[in-house]
């Protein structure tokens, strides 16, 4: 920097980095019920410098989006690890969880890349606390990391959206750059993007964490949002500013990294709701995939019944391979019929095996091989129904 503009800052009281300030305990924001405050940093000593934490508490019964942050606490432990977490986890206790989410200099976490802004939010009695830590100056990030280090080690679980593969690596490559043991190690992680997917790949274009705030939580983020992409250059512009103090794209940062935080609080009941209380045809198909995928097949066969009605075709030989596999040869013949009724290939063949080997109708078995023959379009397919339709002919002429 400039020798003359250096002086020039320093007059009007802007400085760089940290050594100027004095501890204090960091302010604790008031409940919000609207439009989120302007976030203000203040200083933490730790053993490595100073830390800088933005703070924020929220009542239980507070909104985001069309759903209240307790929402999901009304789910016992045990019910939300079979329905969010899977195998593997015992229970999924949300006033012991830390929900985590990062905002970093570059998205592909390559070597060089560090997380300027971490985001932490857990319920703590009758509030929900978000702590933002951001870095002011990036000779700060072991401070930071210490404190990330504290609250960490201060929960069992970490709950995060895309932090499997993101998230928690990066800043386990930075725990170790600055010589400081990775607290993730043994910990119980619960990645929202895993369970989401399983849910709503089939019915919404994009799993992406805005695709469900928009489409599921009914969150609509205000103007000053500011796009992921973007984050990094803007922090980049900040820093060559000289960094110290928020400027405006900074809180447009602080700002997003906070309603990702609150969308994950939102999220898990919401997923939980799919999973209990689906909402249509699709949600019932969704949540029985999942039922099947975890090994509870009775809840996935009440699943597939409930979604049945008004499912697209792919959708209808998944349901009725299920209940041919469960045994249930006669449901899934009525919707074999449905799909030949639609001149589905798959369809007409399955209902052609059943004339030909359970019925005993060669007659009507043949009828609806032809008519497979003639809808069908792929080549291997053609050659096994006309090896099948030749089959049945010689049945035919020696009955």
């Amino acid at each position: 920097m400039n020798p003359d503009l250096r002086e020039r800052l320093r007059r009007l009281g802007v400085h760089k980095g940290a050594a100027h300030l004095k501890p204090s305990r960091p302010a604790l924001q008031p409940d919000r019920t609207g439009t989120p405050a302007r976030a203000q940093l203040e200083p933490l000593r730790t053993p490595f410098g100073y830390a800088h934490v933005s703070r924020s508490a929220y009542a239980l019964a507070h909104r985001h989006g069309d759903r209240t942050l307790d929402a999901a606490l009304r789910y016992p432990p045990e019910s939300l690890a079979r329905l969010v977490a899977g195998r593997g986890v015992a229970e999924v206790d949300l006033r012991r969880a830390l929900f985590l989410d990062t905002e970093t200099t570059g998205l592909n976490g390559g070597a060089g890349t560090f997380a300027f802004l971490v985001g932490l939010g857990y319920f703590d009695d009758e509030r929900f606390v978000v702590e933002q830590f951001f870095l002011r100056d990036p000779a700060e990030e072991a401070a930071m990391l210490c404190e990330v280090d504290r609250r960490v080690n201060d929960r069992q679980l970490i709950v995060t959206f895309n932090g499997q593969a993101f998230d928690v690596p990066l800043l386990e490559s930075r725990f170790v750059l600055s010589r400081i043991a990775s607290p993730f190690a043994g910990k119980h992680h619960l990645d929202l993007l895993l369970p989401a997917r399983r849910v709503w790949r089939g019915s919404l274009d994009s799993c992406s964490l805005g695709s469900l705030e928009f489409h599921l939580l009914g969150v609509r983020r205000e103007q000053r949002d500011v796009p992921g992409a973007v984050i990094p250059f803007l922090y980049r512009e900040y820093l060559a500013a000289g960094g110290g103090n928020l400027n405006e794209d900074m809180q447009r940062v602080m700002y997003h990294n906070l309603n990702d935080v609150l969308s994950m609080v939102a999220l898990v009941s919401r997923l939980a709701d799919a999973l209990t209380r689906p909402q249509d045809a699709a949600e019932h198909f969704n949540a029985a995939r999942f039922y099947e995928r975890v090994g509870d097949y009775d809840a996935a066969e009440r699943s597939y019944r409930a979604a049945a009605a008004g499912l697209p075709l792919s959708s209808l030989r998944h349901v009725a391979r299920f209940m041919r596999r469960r045994g249930h040869l006669e449901e899934a013949l009525a919707i074999w019929q449905r799909l030949a009724e639609l001149d589905d290939v798959e369809g007409l063949i399955e209902v052609a095996k059943h004339y030909e080997w359970r019925a005993c109708d060669l007659d009507r078995a043949l009828d609806y091989a032809r008519r497979a023959l003639r809808v069908s379009a792929s080549p291997t397919l053609r050659a096994a129904i006309a090896h099948r339709i030749a089959r049945l002919e010689r049945k035919v002429r020696r009955a």
